[in-house]
């Protein structure tokens, strides 16, 4: 099994000074903590991605459209790191989004498995972003999608997850913490029609994949627990 064919890469993004300047001004007129009034032809991915690739910006997705002031709160994960009481946030417009549409207040027990990557195979060359989406099947079956909002928060008081060694080489993470509240520079609202992934979900087997990752901790993505 090759890690690597389970792995999506980035759709293209064609960055074009036309591209930039319609972001830039879009930003600009978005007052602060106000909702983007996104009318653009471009993904909203992009939108985002941009955002945090010239910005001191990070984003967080979920399904409350309501909040004013975004709060640690205690995650549930396998992995030490995102397992804190945190904000937990990344630089991924993609990623994010699914974070933001998927409708885990309807949908109780769900688990999430994803991943986002980047593969460092020398300082100067680095492969990615690479993508890996897969949650509980018996909720993926039932199209449990919804509308989400992206909370576009200031990056001051976040970490990134530090780099890891996988089969000998460095991978990081487009995965931010922080552990105290912030102000959202920005909302925008996002629905399923704007993850470029929908299609390519996979469900699991929630009870299989936590043994196998228990007794094969380097075996992602455990593909005996994917069951679409």
């Amino acid at each position: 099994m090759n890690v690597l064919d389970y792995l999506l890469p980035q759709p293209a993004f064609d960055l074009t000074p036309e591209k930039q300047h319609a972001f830039e001004q879009l930003l600009a007129a978005t007052p602060p903590g106000g909702w983007v009034d996104y009318r653009l032809p471009h993904p909203k991915w992009q939108f985002l991605s941009y955002l945090c690739q010239t910005k001191p910006l990070v984003l967080h997705g979920s399904q409350n459209l309501q909040i004013e002031g975004v709060e640690p709160r205690k995650a549930q994960d396998v992995k030490a790191y995102s397992n804190q009481n945190a904000i937990y946030a990344t630089t991924d417009g993609i990623w994010v989004i699914y974070f933001a549409i998927i409708d885990r207040r309807r949908f109780n027990p769900l688990s999430l498995f994803n991943s986002c990557l980047h593969i460092h195979l020398t300082p100067e060359q680095v492969l990615g972003p690479f993508y890996f989406f897969s949650i509980t099947h018996s909720a993926l079956i039932q199209n449990p999608w919804c509308k989400g909002v992206v909370y576009i928060l200031p990056r001051a008081s976040f970490e990134q997850e530090p780099a890891q060694q996988v089969q000998g080489v460095q991978v990081t993470f487009p995965h931010w913490i922080s552990s105290v509240p912030a102000s959202p520079r920005a909302k925008l609202q996002v629905s399923a029609a704007d993850f470029p992934f929908l299609t390519q979900v996979h469900g699991h087997d929630d009870e299989l994949l936590s043994r196998l990752a228990v007794e094969n901790p380097d075996g992602f993505p455990w593909p005996e627990a994917l069951l679409t």
